[in-house]
């Protein structure tokens, strides 16, 4: 039976959420047009159970029943008389929790005079409309609708307080700035058809596969910054964390890694189309810039054309640049690698002019590595991030979505999704046990593939990469339709390949990802020669491979493409080999776009065919001759191949290549270390130990990448080498490890990280870190919940959590005997995050965070970094801190200092712009002051005239 508390608090959440939550969209989104969005919206049961469940039992228990049932009427007619909420007030009130309760008592000051309620009632209905609040404010702000236009109205509100006079001058502006705005909402709806929703490979037995939702589909993506640094962000950085405080970044990934659905996905953040949307995305306005749609690099204006072009007549002149003028525009730039060799010099040019034209607007640019170096654009700005491979708990959680999907398809029986279940811990268990099978579900599209093979074969699964595309191809161009029950078309499977792979290979040798539909029936009629069914009409065969085959898609302007680059490949490669085109293959091989053609050739071939092949390459073609790297580049292309190829004739073949590789080893990057590894498993005896100091991180990054018994033992052999891209490789290792709490004791417990700080994320890992006897300064990200395991850690003494919104016991902290400074960014749970346990620590960041404030009171903290709305106007409401030396203000000019004189004891202020002296005066042994952005150097100078006992810096 539920306690008092909670019933009383659902009583009123059943009242009120309907007037509360659909009044207000009403106001903010024109009503919410979805019917189970609005059920899901106004059912309060999980909500009272979040609430409820962090509250103590033992709260209030001495109420008698008459005075709980006094105190909830009270509290529902006191919200019911501050509905319905005005237009011009909604947005201010639903702010936070407090603003929503105080709109509540001014509207219920008779109601709770007429309730006459006692003491114990008064208590009971204030607690009990506390709650109300904060559950509803939390649940309001996870609703996209309402959190993306509070956050496009607060921007605009600022903007318009800074320049009003300046920018609606007379009512043609105004005009003008409405018509923008109501472009823009049209524009979002667009964006939102376009890009919203994802794709999982097979999991719709048809050819028309439905999109899942980001919220129930979408596996987040872990990064890692690419270069030397003492941010050790190997394990595993949130995307959105990353990318948070970076205006500017590049992000790198392999063939099938999900660099496209991730910029969908970012665009949908910034919508607030997700519920996972931050604050750092909302209201910024998306522009997915696919550069393989646009014939020349686009100018701004015609950003939109991939999304919305139906609208396209419809924006105001000017709309695409304002919106990069004022730093909302958040422009996606997808498939640098998709440009040929020559044009990616010209893009470059391209992305430099942009930013040097709108540098406040924010950029996300996604390239595979090979394409272009890390360092590609450092010089404007750019920060280079690496998409990392599916961790062995991101495997999980993709197959676990995959089977979600699956199983909510329309039209199953029971029967049918009990066997799916079944088929989810089959294959979980089957990946557990097959480091090969493991390796190839690194990459979303490679895991979407081994999830509807394995359904398809009835739980059983290839071996390789070809043996997998090939499964694929039977599946989808046969078997689907025959399990189905459909008219098989009138090509055969043979036919339909041969035609596939004609149109892939024209596509490779022209260097191309897309053509016009006019010209893609142009070489399928070409490509139908010597078929059995050659007098079909190209056009009807090419809707016909469009509408069955599921590989190729017409995407905008008409114009036809693979599903993914990969299939592309993988049927030219075929193509080469068939037609015998095995000298020009040699001649492209130093391109970097023909690199996964050549791979799969070489297992299409015939052993005779492989050993010409890989000959061929180990000498060179006319390109690579002259050029020592360019040949170091085609020996370790031909070290990949050996993978592919498990008959090759004659067997010396196979030799030479592995002696021409051991020149090449140790690698001298990590991009000859990914193309190490994929030889396989005979490397792992060839590399050097830590010895090869200069190597040693491109070394680790082998071993990783390889995997199996030997490696990882390998591994363990560099614990001591202290540089930061040694420990960084062995923190992005322990992501793919099989047994993440063994290489936890075994190999991370015994590495010496200094004072690098050191990122991780997700309890699979967080719940293993005190193993890392010398880690001093980590930074958690996301909701990490129970502390324990940190405070376990024998040698910690900084602790960041950042956007942690289900924490609320800091207890497991107080017994930490190293700990002294920790930081909390963002940390907003349903209530307030009690200090009492940290406030004896030397040093306390508090920035964002809900967080009880006076529960610090009496501690013997020395400084405090602080930006909370509490002290937005003035500093009385910290407590008193009597050794408190240090005391920095983040607040942005203009504050009050008032209260400050009740501390002191403060010997270091810092503060942003130049404060009064007086407000200085109030610190009788105040030695040093920083303020950190000076409105002027003048103001910053006339300070340090009259007061000149104080140092003072910026």
């Amino acid at each position: 039976m539920a306690d008092p508390f909670s019933a009383g608090l659902l009583m009123v959440l059943e009242t009120v959420l309907e007037r509360v939550l659909l009044g207000l969209f009403d106001v903010v989104h024109k009503g919410t047009r979805d019917k189970k969005r609005q059920r899901e919206l106004t059912r309060p049961g999980p909500l009272v159970e979040r609430v409820s469940s962090e509250l103590a039992r033992g709260e209030l228990s001495a109420v008698e029943q008459h005075e709980w049932q006094a105190a909830v009427d009270a509290v529902r007619e006191s919200i019911e008389a501050s509905l319905p909420l005005r237009p011009e007030e909604a947005l201010r009130v639903m702010l936070t929790p407090e603003s929503l309760r105080a709109h509540v008592m001014s509207r219920s000051e008779k109601i709770r005079r007429a309730a006459g309620l006692s003491e114990q009632a008064t208590a009971v209905y204030d607690a009990l409309l506390l709650r109300v609040c904060v559950a509803v404010v939390e649940l309001v702000w996870s609703q996209p609708e309402y959190a993306r236009r509070l956050a496009v109205e607060t921007f605009r509100t600022g903007r318009a307080t800074a320049d009003a006079v300046a920018r609606l001058a007379d009512q043609q502006q105004l005009a003008l700035t409405a018509s923008h705005r109501d472009f823009e909402d049209r524009y979002a709806e667009q964006v939102a058809h376009a890009l919203g929703g994802l794709e999982l490979f097979g999991v719709s037995r048809g050819r028309a596969p439905r999109r899942q939702s980001f919220d129930t589909s979408y596996v987040s993506l872990a990064v890692a910054r690419v270069g030397d640094t003492d941010e050790l962000t190997g394990a595993g950085l949130p995307v959105a964390a990353a990318l948070a405080d970076t205006p500017r970044v590049l992000i790198r990934g392999g063939a099938g890694a999900g660099k496209t659905t991730f910029l969908r996905w970012l665009a949908m953040n910034a919508l607030g189309e997700t519920r996972t949307s931050g604050d750092e995305w909302l209201g910024l306005v998306p522009f997915f810039v696919p550069l393989r749609q646009y014939t020349s690099l686009p100018k701004p204006e015609e950003f939109i054309s991939p999304t919305a072009s139906m609208i396209e007549e419809e924006k105001p002149s000017g709309w695409v640049t304002a919106r990069l003028r004022e730093g909302r525009a958040l422009v996606l730039v997808d498939g640098v690698d998709e440009l040929v060799w020559e044009r990616r010099a010209e893009a470059r040019l391209w992305l430099e002019k942009l930013v040097s034209a709108y540098p406040d607007a924010r950029y996300a640019i996604t390239t595979r590595p090979a394409a272009v170096p890390e360092d590609w654009l450092e010089d404007v700005g750019f920060s280079a991030f690496d998409l990392l491979p599916l961790s062995d708990k991101g495997v999980r959680d993709f197959v676990e979505a995959w089977h979600t999907a699956a199983r909510d398809e329309p039209g199953l029986t029971r029967d049918a999704r009990v066997w799916l279940t079944e088929c989810e811990a089959r294959l979980v268990a089957t990946l557990a046990k097959r480091p090969d099978l493991r390796r190839l579900a690194s990459s979303p599209l490679l895991a979407g593939l081994l999830c509807a093979l394995h359904q398809d074969r009835n739980m059983h699964l290839p071996r390789d990469r070809r043996s997998l595309y090939e499964a694929a191809l039977d599946l989808l161009l046969v078997r689907w339709d025959e399990d189905r029950g459909l008219a098989l078309p009138s090509f055969s499977k043979e036919e339909q390949l041969v035609l596939l792979q004609r149109f892939a290979y024209s596509l490779v040798r022209n260097r191309e990802l897309m053509v016009p539909r006019e010209e893609a029936v142009h070489r399928l009629g070409n490509a139908m020669r010597g078929l059995r069914s050659h007098d079909i009409d190209p056009d009807e065969a090419m809707q016909r491979l469009l509408e069955r085959a599921g590989l190729l898609r017409e995407v905008a302007s008409e114009r036809v493409q693979f599903v993914h680059r990969t299939f592309r490949d993988y049927l030219a490669a075929k193509e080469v080999v068939d037609a015998g085109d095995l000298n020009l293959l040699v001649d492209r091989a130093h391109l970097d776009e023909w690199h996964d053609v050549v791979v799969m050739a070489v297992a299409h071939a015939r052993p005779r065919e492989r050993a010409r092949v890989l000959m061929d390459l180990l000498a060179g073609n006319d390109d690579t001759r002259k050029d020592e790297r360019g040949r170091d580049k085609l020996r370790l292309l031909a070290l990949a191949c050996l993978d592919q190829a498990d008959v090759i004739e004659p067997e010396t073949a196979r030799a030479q290549v592995t002696a021409a590789a051991a020149a090449l080893i140790p690698p001298k990057s990590f991009a000859h270390a990914d193309a190490l590894s994929e030889a396989g498993s005979f490397v792992v005896d060839l590399l050097p130990g830590p010895e090869a100091s200069e190597e040693a991180a491109y070394i680790v990054r082998t071993l990783a990448n390889i995997g199996g018994e030997a490696a990882w033992e390998r591994i363990a052999e560099f614990v001591a080498v202290d540089h930061a891209m040694v420990i960084d490789e062995l923190l992005r290792a322990w992501r793919n490890t099989p047994d993440a709490e063994k290489y936890a004791k075994s190999v991370l417990s015994k590495v010496d990280f200094g004072d690098r700080r050191v990122d991780v994320r997700g309890w699979h890992r967080i719940q293993f870190i005190m193993h890392l006897a010398k880690l001093r300064y980590v930074r958690c990200i996301g909701n990490i919940n129970p502390l324990d395991p940190l405070g376990a850690m024998p040698s910690l003494h900084r602790l960041e959590l950042w956007q942690n919104e289900v924490m609320r016991d800091l207890s497991p902290l107080a017994g930490s005997r190293s700990l002294k400074e920790l930081h909390l960014s963002r940390c907003r749970p349903l209530g307030r995050i009690d200090l009492s346990p940290v406030r004896d620590l030397d040093e306390l960041h508090l920035h964002f965070s809900r967080v009880e404030l006076e529960s610090l009171e009496g501690g013997a903290l020395r400084r405090l970094q602080i930006r909370d709305s509490a002290t937005d106007e003035g500093l009385n409401s910290l407590p008193g801190l009597p050794a408190l030396r240090e005391l920095a203000i983040d607040h942005r000019p203009p504050y009050p200092l008032a209260g400050l004189e009740r501390w002191p004891t403060i010997t270091t202020l810092e503060v942003f712009g130049v404060p009064s002296a007086d407000d200085l005066r109030v610190l009788p042994v105040l030695e040093h002051l920083v303020v950190h952005q000076p409105e002027t150097p003048a103001r910053l100078e006339e300070l340090r005239q009259r007061l000149p006992g104080i140092s003072i810096t910026s």
